[in-house]
């Protein structure tokens, strides 16, 4: 053995704060510090025997051990916080570590060396130098508050994430969100305090508080161990702030001015053709918008009973204000949200803790809509109000116990509440009045409000319980259970019951705001319901030291998914679903400074709850084209005869579980292979190399079986017509269902199995292949540095739960594979293919309390593409342009090149003032100093319906004038002042 400890000691005893600056990798311990580290005497034998002492700083938590035969000892279970260690031993001098920060997440390993003596000796920690965990296989980025105190970052969990190697901002259509390793935006999962806040209706974000509430942020972008799962992406985990024995409290103020704020810029038609029907020559209007936010916070913590109950508390007032304009519309949108949460620490004893985390941050987004002429400037009268709801009350209880030196244990129940809803103002929030809209001009007429509100309200109910026990000095199991219950209540509808899209109107009655109509489109939609989906995983892993340098994580986790229809039965049950999480880590000179490290896992995704409310469901929507006879003073149609069939999208009834599942599914996987390199160069410096590849094995999809109906039975399927019959299930499989094809006989009620070669779908696909270069600096009170080089590639015929291109968030139920022609042409670059990212961020201090930040970001464009009507496949042609055409003829995806490279810099400037022991801070971010305004989305589509071709059966497509303008910018300049104070 190397006689290494007392050169390496001061490194490691401040691993954890060095590793929060440099982005290194450390293990999660389910939110909970692990400190552990080894003794030795002065010549370098083991000393075993020795009597450790921990004492948190600022709680009065004690806590003592001896270390093992292998001079080994660990502290599990810790609260984050500053420790006090004192090591002693009968013939040593007694050691003291006066200050040793010990995080919320990961391990702080802290060796020792004792003397040969009698007396006691005090040591001190030096200057903050670069350290890496030679024990983790994992790929993680940890960031706290210090840091984010120095370097402009957006307020967002989004933001933080993308601060870690591998994450690239999703499209905006979808919010702010990011994809980790090429996944869609809608495959991750997000965490505060291991209380799971993630949308599980579509995936798309989690929970938010104001910055002053958390501690820590963990993001997870790979290799990550067997007690996280439900995930294809990349896991936020993060952890809040807790009270102490001395009492604090403070106040905060974030001002971002709209009169500081810069406009992304406007977009025209070209075609004047175009213009006429569309009766604007604007097809993106940014010029009117004005955003500006005002958040103020006020918190206090301390301890209601000395070194027993800590309470740590906010209050947030936020207030939001933004008017902006369509080419046709105006809107005005304001809210002031309250926002309380507390975090109480009982210490019952110092073995046994008791934790409480809660929230409420239910937001009211008040909007009012009118006609707007952007030439004039002029508003016509209200359109109608409407109000989105979002957030709610969350709440969890831990548990975390010391039964034995050898076996710990956590227990937590949580309930986690949120709103989606969008809800038209009046007696009905379902809309008192009608949808009634014009085709190409969208002026909209009787202020409807929202087209379709609706009611979602969501509640997650999850358990877990984990162990740890420390079976031998080189063995350390993990093992667990983790079950959740959502609930999710859906009532939508086409604003006042129906729609109405007039066709064929007077244009001069329309300037006139009239309507004078020969055609219109009447259109139903309803889903209403209550359902669930339930997920659960039990999973172990062992921690195993081969030798004093190679350490290997061998995990296993057992999913299982079940999702229930709207009458309450259960339509997916996917069990035993093995995910293998396998990591190696080696420390290759045994001096803590460099590690080879590998990692294999694979990751489940449950099937969203979205699936349940629109394929388990009795939804109903059809449409179909009338003769107009009058249009009443409520702009209500009287109807004549028909002017084209009735389309049946959904007929209104509730099927059966075993009509539209197939009966032999699997779930969403995806495999992970991680190979990387990270080593200390001094000090202060480190750098690191990683190469991931990431395979999707299976995805599930709902798919039209009409063709494999048709070949097998004769075209006797019935069923089919109207539109499609769709099943869920992994395309390129077989399917089997139990219905009967025709509806009424003669055919049976009874097994179907169509073959995958009838039915005509390729199988799923997506892969992503990365590197990342990383160099870092840590902080050292004058200055810091970090930065990242990403190469990745994602290609496939499947981007996941969300599809980009054409802005779908019906997660699981996408367009992607609705019939076999849909996906000709369908492999290619995928929408978060972003070939090249450079991050680069890091701060300096000017003065002792004047210091300047900056955040730095380059991105290559995603990949174009050309959606236009299947020129040869009738069905596909029947859902419009969501084929891949160009002039006629298929192209392949992502051939239209890619949107513009966009790079953008953030910068900082911080000015702390002291009285007495209080500190006021004053703030300057600014973002996007130098205003670029990059597109960073098109219009995509290059086609649009203009005929029925009844020999063909099918629609014909005709070039569309908006294709290829921008729809999306970069965020333009906005500047943020703060203040704060501590007291």
């Amino acid at each position: 053995m190397r006689n290494n400890f007392s050169k390496t000691f001061k490194r490691s005893v401040t691993a954890v704060a060095v590793s929060v600056s440099l982005g290194l990798a450390m293990p999660a311990m389910a939110n909970d510090g692990l400190l552990a580290g080894k003794s030795v005497s002065g010549s370098g034998q083991v000393l075993s025997g020795v009597t450790v002492t921990i004492i948190n700083i600022d709680t009065g938590l004690t806590r003592t051990i001896e270390t093992d035969s292998q001079g080994n000892y660990k502290f599990p279970l810790l609260p984050a916080g500053n420790y006090s260690l004192e090591a002693k031993k009968n013939g040593f001098l007694m050691l003291k570590q006066e200050k040793l920060k010990v995080s919320s997440v990961g391990r702080t390993s802290a060796d020792f060396t004792l003397e040969s003596g009698d007396i006691e000796r005090i040591s001190v920690t030096g200057a903050v130098v670069s350290s890496i965990d030679v024990s983790s296989s994992e790929s993680q980025l940890v960031v706290d508050l210090e840091y984010l105190a120095k370097v402009p970052v957006a307020r967002d969990v989004t933001s933080v994430a993308l601060l870690a190697p591998g994450t690239v901002s999703g499209d905006s259509d979808f919010g702010k969100n990011a994809s980790f390793g090429g996944s869609s935006v809608g495959e991750n999962t997000y965490y505060i305090n291991g209380i799971n806040t993630t949308n599980f209706r579509n995936g798309l974000g989690g929970s938010e508080l104001p910055f002053e509430m958390y501690k820590t942020f963990e993001v997870k972008t790979g290799g990550y161990s067997a007690e996280f799962g439900r995930s294809t992406g990349g896991v936020v985990n993060a952890t809040t702030k807790s009270g102490s024995n001395e009492f604090k409290f403070g106040a905060s103020a974030f001002w971002e001015p709209s009169s500081m704020r810069a406009s992304s810029p406007n977009v025209k038609r070209t075609d004047a053709d175009d213009i006429a029907r569309a009766d604007s020559e604007y097809y993106v209007v940014n010029s009117e918008d004005k955003t500006g936010t005002n958040n103020y916070n006020i918190w206090a913590s301390g301890a209601l009973i000395q070194d027993k109950l800590f309470f740590f508390g906010l209050l947030n007032q936020e207030s939001r204000d933004r008017d902006y304009a369509t080419a046709s519309k105006f809107y005005e949108r304001e809210a002031s949200d309250t926002l309380y949460a507390a975090k109480i620490d009982w210490y019952i004893t110092d073995e046994h803790i008791l934790e409480f985390t809660g929230w409420d941050n239910g937001s009211d987004l008040d909007t009012n809509k009118r006609q707007y002429d952007h030439d004039t400037k002029t508003k016509s009268d209200d359109l109608g109000d409407y109000i989105l709801e979002r957030g709610g009350k969350t709440w969890g209880l831990k548990y975390t116990g010391i039964l034995t030196d050898d076996l710990t244990v956590s227990a937590q129940y949580s309930v986690n509440e949120a709103s989606y809803s969008n809800l038209n103002v009046g007696e009905n929030p379902l809309g008192d009045k009608p949808a009634i809209y014009e085709r190409y001009s969208g002026q909209e007429f009787g202020g409807f409000g929202l087209f379709t509100p609706s009611i979602q309200n969501d509640k997650r109910t999850a358990y877990r319980f984990d162990v740890d026990w420390y079976v031998h000095d080189d063995h350390t199991l993990r093992f667990g259970i983790d079950y959740e219950e959502m609930e999710a209540t859906e009532d939508t509808q086409r604003a006042g019951g129906v729609a109405y899209r007039y066709e064929e109107c007077d244009a001069d009655a329309l300037a006139n705001n009239e309507l004078d109509c020969t055609n219109v489109r009447q259109e139903f939609y309803v889903n209403q319901g209550d359902f669930e989906t339930r997920s659960a995983a039990f999973y172990i892993e062992d921690t195993w030291q081969i030798t004093d340098n190679l350490v290997a994580r061998l995990g296993l986790r057992n999913e299982s998914f079940e999702n229930y229809n709207k009458a309450g039965d259960k339509f997916v049950d996917v069990t035993n679903q093995w995910a293998p999480r396998l990591g190696l880590s080696w420390d290759i000179n045994g001096d803590g400074e460099s590690k080879v490290y590998a990692n294999y896992g694979r990751y489940f995704l449950p099937v969203a709850t979205n699936t349940n409310v629109r394929l388990a469901g009795d939804e109903l929507y059809t449409r179909q084209n009338f003769e107009v006879t009058s249009i009443d003073e409520n702009y209500v149609p009287t109807l004549g005869d028909a002017t084209s069939g009735l389309v049946v999208y959904a007929d209104g009834t509730l099927k059966g579980t075993t009509e539209t599942v197939n009966a032999d599914l699997d779930p969403m996987y995806q495999d992970e292979f991680m190979l990387g390199y990270e080593q200390v160069i001094d000090d202060s410096w480190s750098f690191g190399v990683k190469a991931t590849y990431r395979e999707l094995g299976s995805s599930l999809e709902d798919i039209a079986i009409d063709a494999g109906f048709d070949e097998s039975l004769g075209g006797a399927c019935t069923l089919c017509s109207g539109f499609h019959y769709y099943v869920l299930t992994n395309p390129g499989q077989d399917v089997t269902i139990t219905t009967d094809p025709d509806g009424d006989g003669p055919l049976e009620y009874k097994d179907y199995t169509i073959t995958a070669d009838q039915l005509g779908y390729p199988e799923a696909e997506r892969q992503y292949a990365a590197v990342d270069l990383t160099l870092n600096r840590a902080w050292d009170d004058q200055w810091l540095l970090n930065f990242t080089y990403t190469w990745s590639h994602s290609w496939g015929n499947n981007e996941g739960f969300v599809r980009s291109d054409n802005d779908q968030n019906d997660s699981g139920l996408t367009t992607n594979f609705d019939q076999p022609g849909l996906t000709d042409g369908a492999n290619g670059n995928l929408p978060n293919d972003r070939r090249h990212n450079v991050k680069i961020n890091g701060a300096y201090a000017i003065t002792e309390d004047l210091s300047v930040g900056a955040n730095f970001n380059f991105t290559t464009g995603r990949p174009l593409n050309s959606f236009g009507l299947h020129p040869t496949d009738a069905f596909a042609s029947l859902y419009g342009a969501e084929s891949f055409v160009k002039e006629g003829q298929l192209v392949t995806r992502g051939s239209e090149g890619r949107t513009a490279n966009t790079w953008s810099l953030d910068l900082s400037a911080t000015y702390d003032y002291y009285i007495e022991d209080s500190k006021i801070t004053f703030r300057a971010d600014i973002f996007n100093v130098t205003n670029n305004d990059k597109a960073t989305q098109q219009n995509e589509v290059n086609e649009e319906i203009v005929s029925y071709d009844g020999a063909f059966g099918g629609y014909r497509g005709g070039p569309l004038a908006t294709y290829g303008l921008p729809t999306s910018f970069q965020t333009p300049r906005y500047v943020r002042l703060s203040v704060s104070a501590e007291f």
